[in-house]
């Protein structure tokens, strides 16, 4: 069977994640979120953590974290030049493309439809879901009220917007920008993996 990604961007609180998941688990496929990040830091030689630092966030020089680049990357230490997160969202890319390049999987977040805007075989998704829905979704996967929930919807959605408005060209949740947009409200979580599982197996002729 000829490889495919499957890129899914998410609002906070849409059940995006565990959507993804399923749909990795129903195709067969590999499902990348944090994981990618373990990718980007065995392929680079750098510590997770500072892939962690940087996850979903835009530009910035962390102070923590301190390396030298002289043309490639060398040894963590403190003091000298600092890595910016332009530099390590470049090396989450190489690794996504990569990922992209050996094996079919699910890829959330990260930017990963722009990344991969010319592979041939990919389908990229933003799934959604009612304010309402959301904030429940988030009051019972986070244990808390409604005040901390809207609060965490507010925080992670900025976060997310600003973090993928910087490093590509198109905008965050922005239909036209999608191959498909979803919302999860409608059909539940079950029902939007079926949804998304019909959609690629159309697709891709799997």
């Amino acid at each position: 069977m000829e490889r495919f990604v499957i890129s899914i961007g998410r609002e906070l609180g849409s059940g995006g994640k565990e959507i993804a998941e399923k749909v990795a688990t129903r195709l067969g496929i590999k499902f990348y979120d944090r994981k990618l990040l373990e990718v980007a830091a065995r392929e680079s030689g750098l510590d997770t953590t500072v892939f962690e630092n940087a996850d979903e966030r835009e530009s910035h020089t962390f102070a923590g974290n301190i390396f030298s680049i002289h043309g490639a990357i060398t040894d963590i230490f403190i003091g000298g030049s600092c890595m910016s997160s332009d530099q390590l969202f470049a090396i989450q890319s190489e690794a996504i493309r990569d990922l992209a390049e050996r094996e079919s999987c699910v890829i959330v977040g990260r930017c990963a439809e722009y990344v991969l805007r010319d592979h041939p075989r990919k389908a990229s998704i933003f799934i959604t879901a009612d304010y309402e829905d959301r904030v429940r979704y988030v009051m019972n996967h986070d244990n808390v009220d409604r005040t901390q929930a809207t609060l965490t919807i507010e925080k992670g959605d900025k976060r997310r917007r600003s973090y993928h408005d910087y490093y590509a060209t198109t905008r965050w949740g922005e239909a036209r920008c999608y191959d498909l947009c979803i919302n999860s409200s409608h059909f539940g979580i079950e029902g939007t993996t079926d949804f998304i599982c019909n959609y690629i197996k159309k697709r891709f002729g799997i």
